[in-house]
């Protein structure tokens, strides 16, 4: 994540219109860790979540970070939270 982040073709839009958050893996907060089960694959580190601002998972992804996942993942919810 931390050469994805700051990409120019991913960091204009998590400064738009998202809200980042690091969590711990060995004792995630409850909040977390509802949004981790609801994640499928969540098999192996790192974990991208998106959630509305109500807490309801739009989408997420595990493993290593394809930058362009993660645009069409975050263009996606997006138009989800609009």
């Amino acid at each position: 994540m931390q050469a994805v982040v700051p990409r120019p073709d991913v960091a204009p839009l998590l400064q738009e219109g998202f809200v980042a958050l690091a969590a711990s893996a060995d004792e995630p907060e409850p909040e977390v860790h509802d949004l981790v089960l609801e994640l499928k694959n969540a098999m192996m580190l790192p974990l991208v979540i998106l959630a509305d601002a109500d807490g309801n998972f739009l989408s997420g992804s595990a493993g290593e970070v394809d930058p362009a996942r993660l645009v069409t993942m975050l263009n996606a919810a997006s138009g989800a939270a609009s």
